[in-house]
């Protein structure tokens, strides 16, 4: 057949027409490309301490993580909108190679400056590799197969947290830093060439263009939000330029809600979102994504820190969320097949919320068993929901929106997470400076001058080797502190976890995945 397809209906016969080996062959490639942008969320984790030995900039540590995550949360729709006016196969390559370019560029960064701006790109690229590799596996898999796949690609994010940080790790110890990078190319490489060789280019055979003021609008509100969370985070929750910058991103979003209702063509089209399934798919998606990142981020601190277990055994903890995703997704696949999709999603959100709920009841006494078991418990209700969102989506509308509509799903488990990562750490953060100023009022004069400043900059004190060169008594009640700032972290994402399920017991409609589906006979 011709290696590209310029046309096609909603019958979709490029995946009539295409082998079972063709379609393997495509689909590994397409996880494999998936596993190395989810992995760049983590695995940078272990290296990150003889990274900034080697090139210095320490204020610029959290950087080189937000720098990723903010292009990768801002680039998403983009790439969705530009799959369907050019093609899944153009723009997809096009993602591959700016990620497998930013990677080479981080391994050859000479300054931490350098690094951060190196970051960025391959974030651009990771921004595009995620949803259009969904956005193929919609293509090309009719709808009984589509559930059941895309539940081994959503298993590759759990996969990602657990080997990211090993990863890292063991790549420092036998190599250098660098090629936590440079791994990345004879991958990307690869997928670049199967890619090419064996996907037809599917695009819209309507006349389109690109909405740049939108693109624009949405992006900057993006960015503007995450950065004034972040700066909340850094600077306390009363910051005067977090707050203007909060009003600026509800400026700017309102600015682009105004401007895509104007449109003829616009860059996320505003009447997706009048679809039931897809709004309150995302929007359940967005809260559950908060709970999602503050648990694989705090649970190891926790392990660590008030356990006072290995580091090891901190990593491990991450173990039994990974088993329990990878196992509920391809569970999801068929239970959504027989029942649609509101079973699935209510019984997910159920769990994520339980295992939420445990965590506020851990302390210095907790059993290390039970952490795991809370963690399989989240796994199981993760791979059971983010599953269902994807796949809900895809079918709720026709062939031409799919990459538009699956990357507003992508988009907002995305954007959840990075919101998540900056308001439960600035609750920990907030939480964690107030007791230790009221202790530090009510025993300045019995306290030497470097573990006053040791308290104050919250130096080494989340870290056994930081609290062991403080005198026991201080290092016994910080530990306390930690673990209260902790609790008020999990409770907050309790909280959330909660609105995540109100959102998908209100919103998420019943009925089975045929009569949900945009082309009932897909």
């Amino acid at each position: 057949m011709p290696s590209t397809r310029e046309n096609h209906s909603n019958t979709d016969p490029e995946r009539e027409d295409m082998n079972p080996t063709r379609r393997i062959i495509i689909t590994a490639s397409l996880m494999v490309a998936m596993f190395l942008a989810a992995v760049e969320a983590t695995i940078v984790n272990a290296a990150m301490p003889t990274v900034v030995s080697a090139l210095g900039g320490l204020s610029l540590y959290s950087w080189v993580f937000s720098a990723f995550m903010l292009a990768n949360t801002t680039t998403v729709p983009i790439y969705g909108k530009l799959a369907d006016l050019y093609g899944r196969k153009r723009v997809f390559i096009v993602a591959v190679v700016l990620f497998v370019g930013g990677s080479a560029l981080c391994g050859l960064a000479e300054s931490m400056e350098q690094l951060v701006f190196f970051r960025i790109i391959q974030g651009l690229g990771a921004g595009g590799v995620l949803p259009v590799a969904l956005t193929i596996v919609g293509d090309i898999y009719p709808f009984e197969q589509r559930a059941r796949i895309q539940g081994w690609f959503s298993s590759m994010w759990g996969l990602a947290a657990l080997v990211g940080p090993f990863v890292g790790g063991w790549t420092i110890d036998h190599f250098s830093w660098r090629w936590i990078f440079w791994f990345n190319l004879p991958f990307g490489l690869l997928v670049i060439s199967i890619v090419a060789a064996f996907l037809a280019n599917r695009k819209s055979d309507k006349r389109l263009r690109i909405d740049i003021v939108g693109a624009l609008l949405l992006m900057l509100s993006v960015f503007t939000f995450l950065f004034a969370t972040q700066q909340m985070g850094s600077l306390g929750w009363n910051a005067p330029a977090a707050w203007l910058l909060l009003i600026l991103a509800a400026l700017l979003l309102t600015a682009f809600v105004l401007w895509e209702r104007r449109e003829s063509q616009p860059f996320l089209p505003v009447e997706l979102f009048k679809s039931r399934i897809i709004y309150s798919s995302n929007l359940t998606a967005f809260l559950t994504g908060i709970g999602m990142f503050g648990a694989i981020s705090f649970v190891p601190l926790f392990v660590q820190s008030v356990l006072g277990k290995s580091a090891t055994l901190a990593g491990l903890s991450i173990t039994p969320q990974v088993l329990g995703w990878s196992t509920a997704s391809v569970v999801a696949g068929r239970w959504m097949l027989k029942s649609g999709y509101r079973p699935p999603i209510l019984a997910g959100v159920i769990l994520i919320s339980s295992a939420a709920a445990l965590f506020t009841f851990m302390d210095a006494e907790t059993p290390y068993l039970l952490v795991l078991g809370s963690m399989f418990i989240l796994g199981l209700g993760l791979g059971l929901s983010m599953t269902t969102y994807i796949v809900a989506v895809q079918n709720a509308v026709d062939a031409d929106r799919r990459g538009a509509a699956t990357s507003s799903q992508m988009f907002a488990r995305t954007l959840g997470g990075a919101v998540g990562v900056t308001i439960l750490g600035a609750v920990m953060i907030t939480r964690l400076r107030e007791q230790i100023d009221s202790f530090l009022s009510a025993r300045q004069g019995n306290l030497d001058p470097e573990t006053i400043r040791q308290l104050r900059e919250a130096q080494g004190i989340t870290h056994p080797e930081g609290l062991a060169s403080l005198p026991e008594q201080v290092a016994d009640q910080v530990s306390q502190f930690l673990s209260q700032a902790l609790d008020s972290t999990f409770f907050t994402a309790a909280a959330l976890s909660l609105l995540a399920l109100a959102s998908a017991y209100f919103l998420v409609p019943g009925g089975n995945a045929k009569s949900l589906a945009a082309d009932k006979g897909d």
